[in-house]
């Protein structure tokens, strides 16, 4: 007889990490999937740790323009930021349903708990999810198996309900038992994970659309650094250690104007725009973030040198026009 096949849906955190060994070890060949996402709901290296410690293969997938539409129009909401978690729910399970069909695998899964989560996780919404993402009654819970209504792969035996598990609430006890018996011992600590989330990011996300976004690169960049906006076509992300000035720097737009103090110590600044027309005194006012957020702030405006992305070999010189505290609190987004 052919083997059960089942697919996982991994995100690298705790409840994901053991729900895998819970459908592995009712002898079902599991096939893992994650999805690569800027906002760290998915976190693929944490999600490749979990897989390669159950064994398990592992497929990434990368999120793409699609599903910021979905971010910036939700259908069935947000929750107290800016994160569409029943949309996002159904737009990746409707991925994981396409992966199912595809190597004929007979359920998908996800390590959902009950009552975890106010928006994704109550009982009506689970119900949604399960309507609208495709796969037919195919959706398994296996952490809370037993508290929800049978499904279609349980009705044709193909995962057993008995052990399946009844876990609810906002409690990790139980998860972290069964981390311990299936010897997982690297996690990252339960937590919202997703940075759509946290109201500062989601501010940050709805200044991008509002006043023009351009690629991916702008999402991921809203990680890192101090964000200003000096007018509707000009903003600017300040770094504030060397690790934060150094991936600006790698996912700069190319035409991003970078500018750093002359002897590169100190904060570095990403001016992006999106009139490719700055005029000098707008990169000065901009350049005199750097000064103010340095250790240099008392002195005497400082030379500074910028430099395109694409053309890092031509810099030309800056002076920063300084600038006080009332400004910055004015600009920051």
């Amino acid at each position: 007889m052919n083997k059960i096949k089942a697919i996982g849906l991994v995100s690298g955190g705790l409840d994901s990490s053991v729900v895998i060994h819970v459908v592995k070890n009712m002898e079902i060949d599991v096939y893992c999937i994650c999805f690569a996402l800027p906002f760290g709901c998915g976190n693929v290296v944490n999600a490749t740790r979990a897989c390669q410690h159950a064994g398990l293969p592992l497929k990434v997938i990368n999120m793409g323009e699609d599903f910021l539409d979905i971010v910036k129009n939700p259908k069935y909401g947000r929750g107290t930021a800016i994160n569409p978690c029943i949309d996002c729910k159904i737009y990746m399970i409707t991925k994981a349903g396409e992966y199912m069909r595809e190597i004929g695998a007979d359920f998908v899964f996800t390590g959902e708990v009950l009552g975890q989560r106010p928006m994704s996780q109550v009982k009506h919404a689970l119900d949604l999810i399960d309507r609208k993402c495709g796969v037919a009654g195919r959706l398994v819970r296996p952490l809370c198996g037993q508290l929800l209504p049978a499904t279609i792969p349980e009705k044709e035996g193909k995962i057993d309900r008995n052990k399946m598990l009844a876990i609810s609430g906002r409690s990790r006890k139980q998860q972290m038992e069964l981390a311990k018996k299936f010897g997982i011992k690297e996690f990252p600590q339960p937590a919202g994970g997703c940075l759509l989330t946290d109201k500062n990011f989601g501010n940050r996300m709805q200044d991008l659309f509002k006043f023009g976004y351009r690629d991916l690169n702008d999402i991921i960049s809203l990680r890192w650094g101090r964000h200003y906006r000096i007018d509707q076509n000009t903003k600017c992300i300040l770094g504030r250690d060397e690790d934060e000035n150094f991936n600006l720097i790698k996912h700069a737009n190319p035409e991003d104007l970078i500018v750093q103090f002359t002897d590169a110590i100190g904060p570095t600044l990403i001016i992006s725009t999106t009139n490719n027309n700055l005029s000098n005194n707008e990169i000065a006012k901009a350049a005199g973030l750097i000064q103010f957020f340095s250790k240099r702030n008392n002195d005497i405006p400082q030379s500074m040198e910028g430099w395109k992305a694409k053309t890092p070999q031509d810099k030309k010189p800056i002076l920063p026009i300084k600038i006080d505290e009332t400004l910055v609190n004015a600009l920051r987004i």
